[in-house]
C-alpha cells in the first residue's frame, strides 16, 4: 500500500503541472460518482485497491460536483483519506479553464514509484496529519513478531489518602505476533516469581498499547476532529501537537469494569504530538468522555510515549512507556499504573533503544 500512495501522490503532482494535455485520445471517460461508489465495495474473489482508484481518477478525473455531502457519502462507503484528496483535487483541476494546445514537451520519466526516495518525496507532499494517518494505519502492519518486558507499578488512591498509594510492582513478558496479537505472561510479583495469570490479576490492567489506540483514532471511520493548537519540543525533537475527539457515535474504543463484568463504548478526547520531521506519533493521550449513565468505571485517562527501538538490526517506533489511570467517583477509589517496556527482542534476538539521535529520514 505504501507504493500505491507514491505513486498516486506522484500522479496527482504530475496532473497539477500538465494539465490535460498530450494525454492521448483514447483515455476513458471522466468516472462517474456512481462508478466511484461501485469501485469502492469490495467484490468476493478480487481486490481493488484504493491507491488504483485514486490513480484512475488522477488520470480520467471525475464527472460530479464534490461536496461535503458528497465527501461524506464518499467517507461513509469507506474512501481513505488519500483517496478523497485525489477526488478533489479533480474537482478542482476540472474547475479550472483547459489552457491552449500546444506539441507536448519531451517528457523526462521520474523514478520508479516503489523506489525508496520517490516514496519518501510522494508522502512529504501530503499534509503533516495526513502523513501521521498514514504511518498510523501501517503502524500494526510494520510490527515485527517481539516479545518485550513491562514493568508496571500500580498505585491505588481511597478516601482515606489523597496522594497515590504503592499496591505492587508487577513484571509482565508479552509477546506480540502478527496473527495472534498480544499475549501476557506474569513473570514476578513484588520482586517474587509468580505463577498468576494476568487475566487474574486483581486490581486495574490495561492492554492496547501496541496499534489500537493509534490505529483506532486515525482510522476513517472513527471521524476524529482534528485542531492544531501549538508546537513544541518534545525530547529534543519538534513536534506540532493537535488536539482531537472522537464522538462516541463513531468510537470502539471500551471500557471494561472487572468487578460487574460490564464493558461499555465511549467517546474520547486527548491530544497528539507528531514529529515534524518524521511524521510519526511520538506520545498520545486520551481521556473517554460521554460514559453510560450508571456504569461503575466514571474515570478513564491514558497515555503512551513511542521511541525508536532495534530489533534484529531494524529500527522500528515503537512504545517505551504509557499511564493509565480509572476511576469510581462513586466510593472515589481510583487506580493509576505506569508502565515501562523494556528489552525489547525477536525472541532470543537482543535489543537496545537508540539514544536521541538524528531520527530517520522520509
Amino acid at each position: 500500500m505504501r507504493q500505491k500512495i507514491a505513486f498516486v501522490a506522484f500522479l496527482l503532482w504530475a496532473w497539477c503541472a500538465i494539465g490535460a494535455t498530450g494525454l492521448g485520445q483514447d483515455r476513458k471517460p471522466p468516472l462517474t460518482r456512481e462508478e466511484v461508489l461501485q469501485l469502492l465495495k469490495p467484490v468476493p474473489g478480487t481486490r481493488y485497491e484504493q491507491g488504483d482508484l485514486a490513480a484512475e481518477i488522477a488520470d480520467r478525473g471525475i464527472a460530479f460536483p464534490v461536496d461535503e455531502k458528497t465527501l461524506g457519502e464518499l467517507r461513509r462507503a469507506g474512501a481513505r483519506s488519500f483517496l478523497l484528496e485525489a477526488i478533489q483535487q479533480a474537482a478542482r483541476n476540472a474547475a479550472r479553464p483547459e489552457p491552449p494546445r500546444r506539441q507536448a514537451p519531451e517528457v523526462v520519466q521520474p523514478p520508479e514509484a516503489d523506489q525508496p526516495a520517490a516514496r519518501a518525496a510522494a508522502l512529504a507532499r501530503l499534509p503533516l496529519l495526513e502523513q501521521a494517518r498514514y504511518h498510523a494505519l501501517e503502524f500494526v502492519e510494520e510490527l515485527p513478531n517481539f516479545i518485550v518486558t513491562q514493568f508496571v507499578t500500580r498505585y491505588v488512591r481511597t478516601p482515606e489518602h489523597k496522594d497515590w498509594q504503592l499496591e505492587d510492582k508487577l513484571e509482565i513478558e508479552l509477546t506480540y505476533r502478527a496473527k495472534e496479537g498480544e499475549k501476557y505472561k506474569v513473570l514476578r510479583l513484588n520482586g517474587r516469581p509468580s505463577e498468576m495469570s494476568y487475566e487474574g490479576l486483581g486490581g486495574s490492567t490495561s492492554t492496547g498499547e501496541f496499534g489500537s489506540m493509534l490505529g483506532s483514532l486515525f482510522a476513517p471511520e472513527s471521524k476524529a476532529e482534528f485542531r492544531e493548537v501549538r508546537r513544541e519540543t518534545f525530547h529534543g525533537r519538534q513536534t506540532v501537537i493537535f488536539d482531537f475527539r472522537v464522538k462516541k457515535a463513531n468510537s470502539n474504543s471500551q471500557i471494561s469494569d472487572k468487578n460487574s463484568g460490564r464493558t461499555v463504548t465511549a467517546g474520547y478526547q486527548g491530544s497528539v504530538w507528531i514529529d515534524t520531521e518524521t511524521a510519526r506519533v511520538l506520545r498520545i493521550e486520551e481521556a473517554h468522555d460521554d460514559i453510560q449513565p450508571g456504569f461503575p468505571v466514571t474515570l478513564s485517562e491514558n497515555a503512551v510515549e513511542y521511541d525508536w527501538v532495534t530489533i534484529a538490526g531494524e529500527r522500528h517506533l515503537l512504545p517505551v512507556s504509557a499511564e493509565v489511570i480509572m476511576g469510581r467517583d462513586s466510593d472515589r477509589n481510583y487506580s493509576r499504573n505506569v508502565i515501562e517496556l523494556r528489552n525489547y527482542r525477536m525472541f532470543d534476538t537482543d535489543v537496545k533503544i537508540l539514544p536521541e539521535k538524528e531520527p530517520p529520514k522520509q
